[in-house]
């Protein structure tokens, strides 16, 4: 009877030693599921770079419950961020200072790579033949302070064009396509679409340089989990030295088939050569100025705070 007892205590001390680990175990993979970034994009580079992570696998590989959103617009995009469907997303300085006004929880994590371009009918062979024509754009964002800058670098009063606001760059390359505008502002994929139905480029900015995208995250989330954000920001910038390992759009062939891109455009956009900077602190001379032209459009009211609208995460710097 004694030595049963003892087998019978040991047995339980091993159910209890077995059980804690078993329940270890799913309390760490419950946090797992629970705690997740959702990543809104819009149709353009750098949201394809954030979902480059998605479709390879690599969110997942770095113990990161992440899911990638793309909307057609800019305006899309913000209902996302302002109902709560998304705790992460890809814009730009423009519009991230629109947001700030009503959604101060939401903060910068770092830059991201991106281009805008303009492009207009066949018709039009330079800048300063814009005048008197109709140039679509999204207002909310940095398309309209990128051509506000071009057009005074090239001479051209912004009150001698006429300006067209419209949402999606879809649309905006249809309607470049059926003549209904003379002009768009866009970024690629939508640019090289634009080129192979048979637009002209007249203004590109370039790729490496700082061109105002950025990451966001909502603060409140994001200091709670700070490791999750860590990760995100980690993984996106593994992306962009994949990018910059071929000099090519190849490994974003999956995002682009997301936003419907034609193969036409596709083939133009791998035999591109790109190389971005990694993701890192955005300069507070571009903040600056972003903000600035927000004030100007009436997007933002306020005091300019660079400090107060910046995360720190790790590696970002």
């Amino acid at each position: 009877m004694k030595n049963l007892k003892k087998i019978g205590v040991f047995l339980a001390a091993c159910l209890l030693v077995f059980s804690t680990f078993s329940f270890v175990g799913i309390k760490n993979v419950s946090a797992a599921d629970d705690v997740a970034y959702t990543i809104g994009t819009t149709k353009d580079i750098p949201s394809a770079i954030a979902s480059m992570g998605k479709n390879l696998n690599r969110y997942t590989q770095n113990n990161l419950n992440a899911d990638v959103k793309a909307y057609d617009s800019t305006k899309d995009l913000n209902s996302a961020i302002t109902d709560g469907t998304v705790n992460a997303a890809v814009t730009d300085l423009v519009n991230y200072a629109a947001l700030s006004k009503k959604n101060s929880s939401w903060k910068i994590v770092g830059t991201m790579p991106g281009y805008f371009g303009l492009a207009s009918n066949k018709n039009i062979k330079s800048v300063k033949k814009l005048k008197g024509k109709t140039i679509a754009v999204d207002k909310s964002n940095m398309s309209y302070y990128y051509l506000k800058n071009l057009l005074k670098k090239k001479k051209v009063k912004l009150s001698k064009v006429h300006i067209k606001q419209v949402d999606s760059q879809a649309d905006r390359v249809n309607a470049l396509k059926d003549g209904s505008i003379d002009a768009a502002v866009l970024s690629d994929p939508s640019l090289t679409e634009a080129k192979v139905n048979g637009s002209k480029i007249l203004n590109q900015q370039k790729k490496g340089a700082d061109n105002g995208n950025v990451l966001i995250v909502n603060n409140d989330y994001a200091k709670k989990n700070i490791s999750n954000t860590n990760i995100l920001a980690s993984v996106i910038n593994e992306q962009i030295r994949t990018i910059n390992k071929t000099n090519s759009y190849m490994q974003m062939n999956n995002s682009f088939s997301e936003y419907n891109v034609s193969g036409k455009a596709v083939t133009k956009l791998n035999s591109m050569d790109v190389k971005f900077k990694k993701m890192h602190k955005v300069k507070k001379s571009n903040f600056k100025k972003a903000y600035k032209f927000a004030k100007q459009q009436k997007l933002y009211k306020g005091k300019i705070n660079y400090k107060k609208t910046t995360i720190k995460v790790r590696h970002i710097k």
